[in-house]
């Protein structure tokens, strides 16, 4: 996207809370750190109308909805897809002049924007049995028609290749059974994707009409595939590490390099160059050509381009609908707080309005909320109900672009257990994002950010909150350089910067 390769550092295949998305520009081999999302991994992201969506695939603000950032490159937005209740943003896409996002809660759905994600409408919710779990995480188009990869957890075994039919999605006939379609690509008429099934992962491939396995690369099994101008590349994974490989007809395979002790996870490809995102003890990797430049880090803001097309802008200004702020007060007033709670605050944040946002500050200064606790996860997590209200508050206070965060409540000592879930309500992620939204850079709450950083107590991965915040709302580039920004912060209040 604009001239670099786009990726996401975090961490995989357990509950965490930590996701940052990187830019990296091949022409001088620089690494910039982008956006901290408050989410704890990042779906598939799209480009469509020349801006750039990546979606939270799971969030951390607002279980119940599904939300993306969206960005030309150098300014954000961060958008919700209110319309049905989702966990996850897995994946989203540009298709034949629309944008389509997957989501789900306990059952895959697809939506459908044609104003770049301002708003969405539901075209597909695939049936699935009580007590199962169904998932859409990839999309893709071919020819004209959209595909669908699906995830079951039931006992299904029929094609997990959808199609679009006009009307709604259903299996391709032709595709073989299985329990998942991941990772579809479009390489010279043909769709590919990784087709797990119970004798293992395969990869197949479709021109719509019938479907065909791609017998190679033998014996491995692939992680991810990408499509470059005449060469399709795939990466795989084995007991000691992985390997890269190409082919020019998507048929025959040739080894290319292996990676000794990493897990390739994704590859991409940028100016003929072919990048591989791996997996290791020492964390995220990324793998590629040798740079132009020793240079690793890049601490200069960006300059916004005149190319840059504008971000999506809502058709009008909602006003706040007749009742929600009587609604909201006796949520607060309560005798029990709820755990639908946040759709009470859910008008808040769709209307976008920021008086909205100043009647959500004034209710958290006020800090009138029940004393009761609320189950959550099946009985796994408990939590004070003052701490999800001022949570769920300042998720909405964020969307408005209304009203000021407390600093104290970034200053706020950590108090929370672990859990299995790795979902916690505390008040400093929570404060840093909103505040970072907000723009709310004054010197209170830079002090509360700066100081917060590296303190004792803390999970290592409060850090990726406070830099994302820091990072929004002073444009330097240190990333996770904890001294540089106690310089940084040293230096400007002497006036020196």
């Amino acid at each position: 996207f604009r001239g670099r390769l786009w990726f996401v550092n975090s961490v995989k295949f357990v509950n965490h809370n930590s996701a940052d998305l990187y830019a990296y520009d091949p022409a001088r081999g620089v690494a910039r750190f982008e956006k901290h999302l408050f989410s704890q991994d990042a779906g598939t992201p799209a480009i469509a109308g020349g801006l750039l969506y990546w979606p939270f695939e799971d969030s951390r603000f607002s279980p119940g909805h599904g939300e993306f950032m969206v960005t030309d490159g150098v300014r954000w937005q961060w958008r919700l897809i209110p319309n049905r209740r989702a966990f996850h943003t897995h994946a989203m896409a540009a298709h034949a002049g629309a944008l389509y996002a997957a989501t789900s809660a306990w059952r895959a759905r697809v939506l459908r924007s044609d104003d770049g994600g301002v708003s969405w409408r539901l075209i597909y919710a695939h049936d699935t049995p009580g007590r199962r779990v169904s998932r859409i995480t990839t999309l893709a188009g071919l020819s004209g028609t959209l595909y669908a990869g699906l995830t079951t957890w039931s006992d299904d075994d029929g094609p997990k290749l959808l199609r679009w039919t006009g009307k709604t999605f259903a299996p391709a006939p032709f595709w073989p059974a299985g329990s998942a379609v991941r990772g579809l690509v479009v390489y010279r008429g043909w769709l590919y994707g990784r087709n797990l099934a119970a004798d293992g992962s395969a990869l197949w491939r479709t021109d719509g009409r019938r479907a065909e396995r791609v017998a190679a690369p033998d014996g491995h099994v692939v992680e991810g595939v990408a499509a470059g101008q005449d060469t399709l590349w795939a990466v795989s994974r084995g007991k000691t590490g992985g390997r890269l490989w190409r082919s020019a007809d998507g048929v025959r395979w040739v080894e290319v390099q292996t990676f000794e002790g990493g897990r390739p996870l994704g590859l991409a490809v940028l100016g003929g160059g072919v990048y591989v995102g791996l997996m290791s003890e020492a964390g995220g990797e990324l793998w590629g050509p040798p740079p132009r430049s020793s240079a690793t880090v890049d601490p200069a803001p960006a300059t916004t381009s005149a190319a840059a097309p504008p971000l999506p802008r809502d058709r009008r200004a909602t006003a706040l609908p007749a009742g929600a702020l009587a609604a909201l007060d006796r949520a607060l007033g309560a005798a029990k707080l709820t755990r639908r709670f946040r759709t009470t605050v859910l008008p808040f944040a769709v209307s976008r309005a920021p008086k909205a946002g100043a009647a959500l500050a004034e209710r958290l200064a006020q800090g009138r909320f029940p004393a009761a606790e609320i189950s959550m996860i099946g009985g796994n997590l408990v939590v004070p109900a003052a701490k999800m209200a001022r949570w769920y508050l300042m998720w909405g206070m964020a969307h408005t672009g209304g009203g000021r965060v407390p600093p104290e409540l970034i200053a706020r000592p950590w108090t929370a257990k672990p859990n299995r879930a790795e979902k916690y309500f505390e008040p400093t992620p929570a404060a840093s994002w909103a505040a970072a939204r907000l723009g709310q850079g004054d010197r209170a709450t830079l002090a509360a950010l700066i100081g917060r950083l590296g303190q004792g107590g803390d999970p290592d991965w409060l850090t990726g909150d406070l830099v994302g915040a820091l990072t929004d709302l002073t444009g330097r580039r240190f990333g996770y350089d904890i001294p540089a920004w106690r310089r940084w912060w040293k230096a400007r209040k002497q006036g020196r910067r």
